[in-house]
């Protein structure tokens, strides 16, 4: 996410925005950094904010974040920069739909350190793409306030999202719906964005694709299921 320039108390700083410019506010606060160059963040209440100019810098221009940095040069990537660990929260994302646009499902499915969620959900007539972007809008939207800072791994094997969300292409079409996803991405500094294949019999990749394709063919949600991990 790119960073654009206030003034706050008197000092010039940069403050983390959505591509058009708006301040990425969460839980009533704005991410700032005083230099460009700076690696540490400070959060503040975005009512102490002045306008200045309309300068706007680049993530990678700033100097970037942890492991999301890495993505910020537009490369895709199928292993993460950071190996997963014991604590390491592991999504892996799909999207189905029965024509395109059709009736379209999303799965997801979480591997926290103690148990798993299933999530199956019908989104009514939607297109593959729009398919995959939600599944993935609501694999991050089931990350909570205490797994924040943890190592997150997302694995998807829509090339199309990757490129929108991590790979730097320039899109018209679902906008609104990446730009949602890239707000949520701003929580969570350890998060990457990774590339599965599809249909190669891994075996999380595999749930979601079950859980998205069983959304779409019954055209009907599911309770999401949690369960305990067997060690």
């Amino acid at each position: 996410m790119p960073w654009k320039k206030y003034e706050f108390k008197g000092d010039d700083v940069y403050v983390r925005v959505l591509p058009t410019g708006k301040p990425i506010v969460h839980r009533g606060r704005v991410e700032i950094r005083y230099r460009l160059g700076a690696s540490k963040s400070y959060k503040a209440a975005p009512d102490n904010l002045g306008e200045t100019d309309d300068v706007i810098v680049s993530d990678e221009e700033m100097g970037g974040s942890s492991a999301r940095a890495a993505q910020s040069k537009g490369a895709v990537r199928e292993q993460p920069t950071t190996p997963a660990d014991e604590n390491t929260i592991v999504v892996y994302t799909d999207g189905a739909c029965s024509g395109n646009p059709g009736p379209a499902g999303v799965g997801v499915f979480i591997q926290r350190p103690d148990t798993t969620l299933e999530m199956s959900e019908y989104i009514g007539s939607a297109t593959n793409n729009i398919a995959e972007l939600t599944a993935i809008l609501r694999g991050l939207q089931n990350i909570t306030d205490a797994e924040l800072e943890r190592n997150i791994h997302l694995y998807t094997d829509s090339a199309w999202c990757l490129g929108a969300l991590v790979g730097g292409w320039k899109i018209k079409a679902n906008v609104e719906l990446v730009n949602e996803i890239k707000e949520q991405m701003t929580r969570m500094p350890k998060l990457e964005l990774l590339k599965i294949k599809g249909h190669a019999g891994h075996p999380g990749n595999e749930e979601a694709d079950g859980l998205a394709t069983r959304a779409a063919r019954r055209e009907a949600s599911s309770e999401p299921r949690e369960r305990t991990r067997r060690r």
